[in-house]
């Protein structure tokens, strides 16, 4: 690839506007951005994270295998097929087999075999119906079936028991490649969405090499606001009270944790906006990039157009009382407009 790619990164605490960051890095010629898709892999159930933890923390004879197999389903579940597009399509075709190699470096050996976890997984019906014609055959027969061969017969059991620097090792290897394939154009820099979530940043960032983070924050109020009343999200809770424990939840590991500020960049979302030209210096700085490479600036991101949603209690005053309970609530978090 000649120069090294160098990978950048947005996490949110939803809805906190981190796209505001990837559209930025859009206006770039030698960014190649992918503001379309949250990258998740890393960080959800089932994802990487969880995948190092039974393979490599607490090694266990069942679990470590199964753990395995649930990454399996992971890649099967997030590749593409004719209703929807999902990673398949976005790593060029070679989610699922990239994934599939990975899987296979940190197999120890493979047999055929099962646990009770295997049922668990595919749930009560599922194994009912598989074992009720054994059961029938076992009755008629005097009880000489084996009543679990047909059921199980084609259930493989994995083991696994790398080393810490071995799996940190093998899945840079498969992150590097399935960024490679991203970055067909060869691009000096890969801007992604959400491959690393915004707690324990620094744990997911040891999966990938090369990695900056910016971690991008927004007011409570207007966040309240269009949860509520614009995306009518169900994520977000709307009662007031309900939401200000929420928020303060969702950021609680932002006041333990003790960032690099090499690798990770704190950025309000009302900077971008308020801000705009001393935030597009920061945000070039910590990237690496210059500014002869901003060819197309304010054509993805266009703080004119964004600052619509800021301040949402003032463009409607039907909303202030629950603005007002939310800034009482969570004072250490809002940003100061001009003029308050």
């Amino acid at each position: 690839m000649g120069k090294k790619m160098k990978t950048l990164t947005v996490c949110s605490y939803y809805g906190t506007g981190s796209s505001a960051v990837t559209d930025f890095f859009c206006e770039f010629d030698n960014v190649n951005s992918y503001s379309y898709m949250e990258l998740r892999f890393a960080h959800d159930p089932d994802g990487l994270s969880e995948l190092e933890y039974n393979l490599v923390q607490n090694f266990n004879r069942h679990n470590s295998g199964h753990a395995l197999k649930r990454y399996k389903k992971f890649v099967d579940y997030f590749s593409s097929h004719f209703l929807t597009k999902r990673y398949e399509s976005i790593f060029k075709g070679r989610w699922k087999e990239l994934s599939y190699n990975y899987i296979e470096k940190l197999t120890d050996f493979s047999f055929p075999g099962m646990w009770d976890f295997d049922g668990y997984d595919n749930g009560p019906w599922w194994e009912f119906w598989h074992k009720l014609p054994n059961r029938i055959l076992k009755v008629l027969k005097g009880g000489t079936v084996d009543c679990e061969a047909g059921l199980w017969s084609k259930e493989i059991t994995y083991a696994s028991h790398p080393s810490e620097e071995k799996f940190l090792r093998v899945t840079k290897e498969y992150t590097d490649s399935l960024f490679e394939c991203l970055n067909n154009e060869r691009k000096d820099f890969l801007m992604l969405d959400q491959i690393v979530p915004s707690s324990n940043i620094e744990h997911h960032m040891r999966y990938f090499n090369n990695l900056k983070v910016f971690v991008v924050d927004r007011d409570p109020r207007d966040l309240y606001l269009i949860c509520k009343y614009v995306y009518n999200s169900r994520i977000a809770p709307k009662d007031p009270d309900l939401f200000c424990q929420w928020y303060e939840y969702a950021r609680s590991t932002r006041k333990e944790e003790n960032w690099d500020p090499a690798k990770i960049c704190f950025i309000q979302f009302e900077d971008l906006i308020y801000k705009y030209d001393e935030s597009a210096e920061k945000l070039m700085a910590f990237a690496g990039l210059k500014n002869e490479h901003h060819i197309n600036p304010k054509t993805c991101f266009n703080p004119a157009v964004s600052i619509k949603n800021t301040r949402l209690w003032i463009q409607h005053p039907e909303y202030k009382g629950e603005a007002d309970y939310i800034a009482q609530k969570l004072p250490e978090y809002l940003y100061h407009f001009d003029g308050e």
